[in-house]
C-alpha cells in the first residue's frame, strides 16, 4: 500500500509539473500569424480602402468566434430577442466589430508582434504577446488573446489591450445602452447600423 501511495504521488507531482510548464506553440503559432496578417493587411499601401475591408473581413471570420462574441456582449437580451432581432442585431454587429478590431490594430502598422508566454486558463488558453518598435520612439504594448479550441477549431474569443478586455468593455457599453434604453434590442441595433453607415 505503501508503495502505491508514493506511486500515485509521483504520478500526480508528474502531470503537475507537465502542466505548469506546458506550453501551447500551436496557439501561440495561430496568434502571431493572426497579428501579423491583421497588421499586414492594415499596413499595405498598395491596397486600396475596400481591398483592405474585404480581406481583413475575411481573415476576422476565420480566426474570431464572432457568435460567441456577439451573444456575450449581449448578454441576458439575447435570451428574449426574437429571431428577426437576432438575424438584425448579428449582422449589425459583425459589421461593428470588424471595423473596431481594424481601428484598434491600424495604430500599429508596421511594429513587431512578439510572442511573451501562453498558459492555461480554465478552458481557454492566454497568449501573451507584446507590440514592438524598436528606435527612437520605442513602443511596447502589451497584448493578450484568449482563445478557445472547439471540435479541432481554435478561435480568437477576447484581445485585452494593457489589460482592458475589449469583449468586457464592449459588453459593459451595450448592457448601459440597453438597461438607458428600457432594454429596446432595436435602439441598440438602430445605432449600430448609424455607426457603421459613419465608417
Amino acid at each position: 500500500m505503501q508503495i502505491r501511495k508514493i506511486l500515485i504521488l509521483v504520478l500526480s507531482f508528474s502531470l503537475l509539473s507537465t502542466f505548469a510548464f506546458a506550453n501551447f506553440k500551436a496557439e501561440e503559432k495561430f496568434v502571431s500569424n493572426f497579428a501579423d496578417n491583421a497588421i499586414g493587411i492594415l499596413g499595405n499601401e498598395s491596397l486600396d480602402v475596400n481591398q483592405k475591408n474585404l480581406q481583413f473581413t475575411e481573415l476576422v471570420m476565420s480566426s474570431i468566434d464572432m457568435n460567441l462574441i456577439s451573444k456575450f456582449v449581449l448578454s441576458k437580451y439575447w435570451k428574449t430577442a426574437s429571431q428577426e432581432q437576432k438575424v438584425a442585431y448579428l449582422n449589425a454587429f459583425e459589421e461593428y466589430f470588424i471595423s473596431s478590431y481594424a481601428n484598434k490594430l491600424d495604430q500599429y502598422s508596421g511594429e513587431k508582434i512578439i510572442i511573451v508566454s501562453s498558459d492555461a486558463a480554465k478552458k481557454f488558453v492566454i497568449v501573451k504577446s507584446n507590440i514592438v518598435r524598436d528606435g527612437a520612439d520605442t513602443l511596447k504594448i502589451e497584448l493578450d488573446w484568449r482563445l478557445l479550441t472547439r471540435d479541432g477549431q481554435t478561435k480568437i474569443i477576447d484581445l485585452s489591450i494593457e489589460g482592458i478586455s475589449l469583449i468586457i468593455a464592449q459588453r459593459e457599453e451595450f448592457q448601459s445602452f440597453l438597461s438607458n434604453n428600457d432594454g429596446n434590442l432595436d435602439a441598440l441595433i438602430k445605432k449600430l447600423r448609424s455607426i457603421n453607415n459613419k465608417s
